[in-house]
């Protein structure tokens, strides 16, 4: 599609909503979020409020608020959203060459139409002080309309000329003399304002009208109204003007007072949006598809992350999903992992899934299935995924729950095999189960950068031995791959390999060659989920 046609659609939409045979509505949108769950909501159009724009900048509604950063929210508009916007343009920002500077830019813009008021500059909000309130002379108005039709670029843009004689108390008769006016000077649509509770007054307008142009309202104070009502009476188009803000500011306000009176977002989270959904009105996984198309040869990175087991004593937990999509603080703690590796440049990460498949499948993520994963373990599914096993590769379980430095300070060795080893000891006193682990030195007790290579590693090492506890990630690059696909099979062939973990590998691999593989020490900042315990206690991770 050519530019032309770009900048024509939004203007086109537009118009096809003011001559729709019917009445059709807009809805107030004051940033490109609030533009795009309203156009999700199916509504046709987009009324950009001068009162909500100026609200949202912390600015009040008189002018406040420069053309150059309403400029620049609307273009944020109408980069995302495909329905038309009808900028609320005030008094066009001064006399007649100001408005004429305002079209041209927001042509520019894609956006479909402004609608600028009769008033004088700077405007007031029509319902503070409004019997107070200046018209503008009426030929100085019309001149203005008259520039700004002369100056778009675009031959379908929309003027909609806003008279707010009723609003200062004049009556029908004056709203119906400048309206005619306006329209003879080339607006494409006439809004007639009213601060009544009721219908009535821009009903008797519009039986006095003669539907001479099309007529727009806004029912903000005349809100229980139906659209029948509008219909019958031959209004054009609806706008809703300042709805969106008004019902963002009632759930901020909530929000904020329940944290500040009782200090936790505990009781909160089942009635405001959760985080999954903010990622998806930003389009994260059209960035995730992107990444895939254009970085995926560049991507220095990727992953395979073992999550197949159901976990043992987390029964009702795993009723009905595999141990790494039990909740952690909210979201599943094989999502936090995934967050952080994508953080830390991981865009290309395998899963190998086993029980209960179906209830993991986050977005952006290739799959193993391993359907005899109680039968062949871990080293089975690792094995499902040996064509994901290149070049440079973090290998991690899917039930681990980590800080972020840890991954960064893994993803910062050379070495061709590199594990993290927490140093503290800490299972020493908890009598937990672990992967113990020899170190060719002990953790350091101030900053060193010299190396330290595994030795051994096996659940049964003697206490003496043990300098910590493999966290349950490595990382592979270079020749490391290849040692470490190397000693998979090895341990795959003997007949008790599915009583065997990763462990083995690693311990075969050490073996071999020991300055193989790298150990980065790290203490704390790290929990796998083995029972209800470690649920209750990942959430300081």
């Amino acid at each position: 599609m050519n530019e032309n046609n770009i900048l024509q659609s939004n203007s086109k939409k537009l118009r096809e909503l003011l001559e729709s045979p019917r009445v059709e509505q807009i809805l107030e949108a004051h940033n490109s979020l609030s533009a795009t769950i309203v156009e999700e909501a199916g509504i046709s159009g987009l009324w950009a409020s001068s009162l909500t724009l100026s609200c949202a900048a912390g600015l009040r509604d008189n002018s406040e608020l420069t053309m150059t950063e309403v400029l620049d929210v609307l273009e944020t508009i109408t980069a995302r959203a495909e329905i038309p916007i009808l900028f609320d343009g005030d008094t066009g920002y001064g006399q007649f060459s100001h408005f004429q500077q305002l079209v041209r830019k927001l042509c520019l813009r894609r956006v479909g139409g402004v609608c600028i008021e009769d008033k004088v500059f700077p405007k007031t909000n029509s319902f503070l002080r409004s019997e107070g309130q200046d018209l503008a002379p009426v030929e100085e108005f019309a001149g203005k309309i008259r520039a700004g039709k002369d100056a778009q670029t675009d031959p379908d843009f929309v003027v909609v000329a806003r008279t707010e004689a009723l609003i200062v108390g004049l009556d029908t008769a004056a709203a119906i003399d400048r309206a005619e006016r306006y329209v003879e000077a080339g607006a494409d649509a006439i809004l007639i304002h009213s601060k009544e509770r009721t219908f009535a007054q821009v009903q008797d307008f519009m039986s006095k009208w003669g539907g001479r142009a099309p007529v727009v309202c806004v029912p903000t104070t005349y809100y229980s109204t139906p659209m029948e009502a509008f219909d019958q009476a031959g209004i054009s188009l609806v706008i809703w003007a300042n709805h969106m803000l008004r019902a963002g500011i009632g759930a901020m306000q909530n929000v904020a007072n329940e944290i500040g009176e009782k200090g936790t977002a505990r009781d909160l989270e089942d009635a405001i949006a959760p985080v999954k959904e903010v990622f998806r009105l930003q389009d994260a996984d059209g960035l995730l598809a992107g990444e895939k198309t254009y970085l995926h040869q560049g991507s220095s990175s990727s992953a395979i992350v073992l999550a197949a087991s159901r976990g043992k004593g987390l029964d009702e937990l795993t009723r009905d999903r595999p141990k790494a999509m039990i909740p952690v603080s909210g979201t599943p703690a094989i999502e936090k992992m995934l967050q952080s590796m994508r953080a830390e440049g991981i865009k290309d990460i395998s899963i190998v899934r086993g029980y209960q498949p179906e209830a993991l499948a986050p977005k952006g993520a290739t799959f193993f299935d391993n359907a005899d994963w109680e039968a062949n373990g871990e080293l089975g599914s690792l094995a499902c995924a040996r064509e994901a096993l290149k070049g440079e590769t973090v290998i991690a379980y899917g039930d681990v729950v980590f800080k972020r430095y840890i991954l960064h300070q893994l993803l910062s060795s050379e070495a061709p095999i590199s594990l993290v080893v927490d140093g503290s000891r800490s299972f020493l006193e908890s009598n937990r189960s672990v992967d113990r682990v020899k170190v060719s030195g002990p953790p350091a007790t101030g900053y060193d950068e010299s190396e330290n290579w595994l030795e051994a590693m096996a659940e049964d090492l003697p206490e003496a031995d043990a300098h910590g506890e493999w966290i349950g990630m490595l990382r592979v690059r270079g020749e490391g791959a290849e040692l470490l696909l190397e000693s998979l099979d090895a341990i795959l062939a003997r007949p008790e390999s599915g009583q065997l973990d990763l462990c083995a590998v690693l311990n075969d691999v050490a073996q071999k060659d020991p300055r193989a593989v790298r150990v980065i020490y790290v203490e704390g900042g790290w929990i796998d989920i083995n029972s209800l315990a470690d649920v209750a206690r990942s959430g300081d991770v």
